[in-house]
């Protein structure tokens, strides 16, 4: 699940980084020849090809100010990393370049390359260009019962995360949700420089719970299926503490293939704990993927972020 840091080193305007099995080459890709590669990955390792960014969108990107970063293992691509130029839009007043971001729209790595560190050295090449182009912010939208997507923004990357969106993408014909988790990757901040190049090492879900951190929803399990995980039962009432976790499975994919019903179940109950825990002021600021009691568990950390306001006219 976590992936390993692999050395990265900048040659010709290009990177290369090794790994215990695989030397892998990380560089922007501008030719329509070489983002027909990324349209053939995307059919191999998506799921649902009808929300595959097409070869015509990936063109236009290209030329205009986006950015489309391949991982290689010699000639072949094995891995992927889609942003376009966006405007942050919380203060429509400011001016547009005042505004402008990143928005990471997508990154794919071929299964017989996960866990290597691909997806962390293309997101670290997008930071790298995103410093030299001037802008400070990147944003994602992930499925928030995603922990691998999670692990990588949060926990390697340094983003947070704010805003719980729900219906993000509108609602599907099967009623699966679309809610996203907004993550917020300000690339110059300390705390991202911290989490990149710090010395000082990420605190582990047994310093937080013994610090008093209480888990809000503990999931339970009947035997040791991962795939039966099931959601806290109980209403989700929100502690007298600066700091909390929220747990989700570890692997959610597995338990959309193996009981449909049970993953509805985790959606709705995680839009809920989200909802209820973002307006009263807290953001998801870490992510833990551990063991404990027995069993891989994966945590949110939410932190107090001060109060929401509401205002009626």
């Amino acid at each position: 699940m976590l992936e390993q840091r692999i050395a990265l080193i900048e040659l010709d305007g290009n990177y290369h980084c090794m790994s215990e099995n695989f030397e892998f080459t990380i560089r922007s890709l501008t030719r329509p020849d070489e983002l027909v590669w990324v349209t053939e990955l995307q059919d191999q390792i998506c799921d649902e090809t009808r929300f595959n960014v097409p070869l015509t969108s990936l063109i236009d990107f290209a030329r205009n100010g986006g950015q489309i970063i391949g991982a290689f293992d010699g000639k072949l691509l094995v891995g992927f990393l889609i942003a376009f130029l966006g405007t942050d839009s919380r203060d429509p007043h400011r001016p547009a370049m005042a505004n402008l971001k990143l928005v990471l729209d997508r990154i794919g790595v071929h299964p017989d390359y996960r866990n290597v560190g691909l997806a962390t050295q293309m997101t670290l090449r997008l930071r790298d260009i995103s410093t030299k182009q001037g802008i400070r912010l990147t944003t994602y939208a992930f499925d928030p019962l995603n922990s691998r997507e999670a692990n990588l923004m949060i926990r390697k990357l340094g983003a947070i995360a704010k805003s719980y969106m729900p219906d993000y993408y509108g609602i599907r014909e099967d009623l699966t949700l679309t809610d996203r988790l907004i993550a917020e990757w300000w690339i110059t901040h300390n705390r991202v420089e911290e989490r990149l190049f710090g010395n000082r090492g990420n605190l582990s879900l047994e310093q937080y719970l013994e610090a008093g951190t209480p888990i809000i929803n503990p999931t339970y399990v009947n035997g040791t299926n991962v795939n039966q995980v099931k959601p806290y039962l109980e209403s989700v009432s929100i502690p007298e503490k600066s700091m909390m976790l929220i747990e989700i499975p570890t692997d959610f994919s597995a338990i959309m293939l193996a009981n449909p019903t049970l993953a509805s179940e985790w959606q709705y109950h995680v839009r809920d704990v989200f909802l209820t825990i973002m307006t009263n002021g807290f953001v998801a600021t870490d992510f833990l993927y551990e063991p404990y009691e027995n069993r891989q568990r994966a945590f949110y950390l939410m932190s107090f972020d001060g109060p929401r306001l509401t205002l009626s006219l």
